[in-house]
């Protein structure tokens, strides 16, 4: 089988954190993720942080009780937080490449993360796509999601692979 290299999903577009958060709702949470191993994939809202790489002045850690009243009030801009704006674009991207990843690999030596997923995309510059996610008890949580030139995807591909399309 060869594998079919499609144009990427269309970026989100938001104007507010607000929007954005309201975003991610839609097109992560509720929704059942299962990789192609069919080892389930849980992304909670408390992963909006991480994926859209949030700060707020020097502070990146949050807690989803303090933050989420204060993320759905800022309907203006993005108020005292700054985002990852390519990061957060890309977010519609996630859910292709978690169902349908070109190739899963383990990571031979783990830092934040123990697989990462690739999806390689019709497109100039940066055309792979990589979802970063740790193991827990029987499913999977991603830390972050990258896009990786042509040059630089080899960084992701030592270790054992664990699964290909092809």
């Amino acid at each position: 089988m060869i594998v079919a290299i499609t144009k990427p999903p269309e970026s989100l577009v938001f104007a507010s954190l607000a929007e954005l958060y309201e975003q991610f709702h839609a097109l992560f949470i509720g929704k059942e993720f299962r990789c192609p191993r069919g080892i389930p994939i849980i992304i909670t809202p408390h992963h909006f942080f991480h994926l859209t790489k949030l700060r707020k002045g020097w502070q990146t850690e949050f807690t989803i009780e303090v933050e989420e009243a204060l993320i759905k009030a800022t309907t203006q801009g993005f108020g005292d937080y700054v985002i990852n704006e390519k990061r957060a674009q890309t977010l519609s991207w996630i859910p292709e490449i978690l169902n349908e990843p070109h190739e899963i690999w383990e990571y031979e030596t783990k830092k934040t993360a123990d697989e990462v997923f690739i999806r390689e995309y019709d497109k100039a510059g940066s055309p792979f796509r990589t979802v970063l996610l740790v193991r827990e008890e029987s499913h999977l949580r991603p830390v972050t999601c990258m896009t990786v030139r042509r040059t630089g995807i080899k960084e992701h591909r030592r270790g054992k692979k664990l699964w290909a399309k092809i």
